[in-house]
């Protein structure tokens, strides 16, 4: 007992202690309100492949390994995606905080078109180097597994631009303090990639569809649609701040 009142008086006589109902209304007020946008964000991101995986589960277990050898290796180029989407972030909040924002708009533009242009150059190199890839990653898989993980990568390495733009956008969109609307975007992109995929490989009434490539196209498509948005809430200026047109977008 004299232990406990002796560490309570330690805290209460911290610089913390008095102020420790500040702290609180920060977290749950500030912090909270924005993390779990983010958060809910980047496992929307996270989950493309892993519906992939789950979704060509009815085709075999050679499916289901190919698809996840080859995200295994998708989700490298993701993260650093995202790495460059957390400094376009840091950029935007920081120039916005300083109330210049024709510097936030640029930094968002730069990052997109420069971002975009590496990686339809990253996708061009990744689909030459395909089987290289496959090889190294697959190690000892069999023929079958390493041959349906390269028709996976081929077809989402089509995806990357579209990847690119979609992070790229959506950091640029929470610099501005907007968390709500790249997480709406994310997770509908989710969405259409079950929607989309699974007609695409299992078929739409007497339509008997495309089998595993389905699964690729429709993860690259429901990409695509996700990049479209995400430049289409920048054009109409959804945040005022962060205003960018597709002409200037096109023409840096």
């Amino acid at each position: 007992m004299n232990v406990s009142n002796t560490l309570r008086k330690v805290v209460v006589r911290t610089p913390w202690y008095a102020k420790r109902k500040s702290y609180n209304v920060l977290f749950w007020r500030e912090i909270t309100p924005l993390a779990i946008p983010i958060f809910l964000e980047n496992t929307c991101v996270l989950l493309m492949g892993v519906l992939s995986t789950f979704l060509v589960s009815w085709l075999g277990k050679e499916a289901m390994a190919g698809v996840g050898l080859a995200d295994s290796f998708n989700m490298v180029i993701m993260a650093f995606f995202a790495a460059i989407d957390l400094g376009t972030t840091v950029v935007v909040a920081f120039s916005l905080g300083k109330r210049d924002r024709r510097r936030a708009r640029a930094a968002a533009r730069q990052s997109l078109v420069i971002m975009t242009l590496f990686a339809v150059l990253l996708a061009a190199v990744i689909h030459y180097f395909g089987k290289q890839i496959i090889d190294v990653v697959a190690g000892e898989a069999t023929a079958d597994v390493k041959d349906l993980a390269l028709i996976y990568l081929e077809l989402t390495v089509l995806s990357y631009p579209a990847a690119a733009i979609a992070l790229i956008g959506s950091g640029a969109l929470r610099g501005a303090g907007n968390t709500k609307i790249p997480l709406l975007i994310n997770g509908s992109m989710n969405m259409l990639n079950i929607i989309i995929s699974s007609i695409l490989i299992y078929g739409f009434f007497s339509w008997q569809g495309l089998g595993f490539i389905g699964a690729g196209l429709g993860l690259t498509i429901s990409r695509y649609i996700g990049a479209i948005a995400i430049i289409w809430v920048l054009m109409i200026g959804f945040n005022p701040a962060l205003r960018i047109p597709l002409k200037v977008i096109l023409n840096p």
